[in-house]
């Protein structure tokens, strides 16, 4: 990739880049260059998530457990559910929720259609935890992506969009074979 032919804030946004993720060559292009990038600006969020959400004595998937129970609040739901919504497997979730459950933040019951599964629903202190902690996550998404201007925040949601297909065509192709 040849640095020469990039405009300047780009050669410093690599540069940044490859000194913070300790990298002792040059990217090989572009595209590792972005998916680098990618990585790493996800491992940061990561990292912030787990910090901001230490704070409030929960985890990021309790918190992502309890806005989907409250965006499902007019159902109960099966907690196979949870765990396709939430992508993680059932044994993680089982975890997650035997937390939550002990925190009073859910309700699990049999699921009278199939004994076999549990129902999950939201308690009035899942409710009073989340109303703590959804006021300061959405402050902290603001300051995260302060300095973008609103009419360019559309560009990642679109590109990522553009990207979503490809990225299950290629594990279709790949799993095939």
């Amino acid at each position: 990739m040849s640095a020469s032919s990039q405009p300047a804030n780009v050669r410093d946004a690599l540069s940044r880049l490859k000194a913070e993720i300790a990298l002792n060559r040059d990217f090989t292009g572009l595209q590792e260059a972005a998916f680098l990038a990618l990585v790493w600006t996800f491992d940061r969020l990561d990292d912030l998530g787990r910090i901001f959400f230490a704070r409030y004595g929960m985890t990021s998937a309790q918190f992502n457990a309890l806005m989907i129970l409250w965006d499902y609040r007019d159902r109960t739901m099966r907690q196979h559910q949870l765990a396709e919504l939430l992508v993680v497997n059932r044994a993680s979730m089982g975890g997650v929720l035997e937390r939550m459950e002990r925190n009073g933040w859910i309700i699990r019951t049999v699921d009278p259609e199939d004994r076999r599964a549990q129902r999950v629903t939201l308690s009035a202190a899942g409710i009073a935890k989340l109303n703590e902690v959804r006021d300061p996550y959405y402050r902290l998404l603001s300051q995260v992506f302060r300095d973008g201007p609103k009419d360019r925040m559309y560009e990642p949601v679109m590109f990522f969009d553009r990207m979503r297909p490809r990225i299950e065509s290629l594990k279709g192709a790949l799993s095939s074979r």
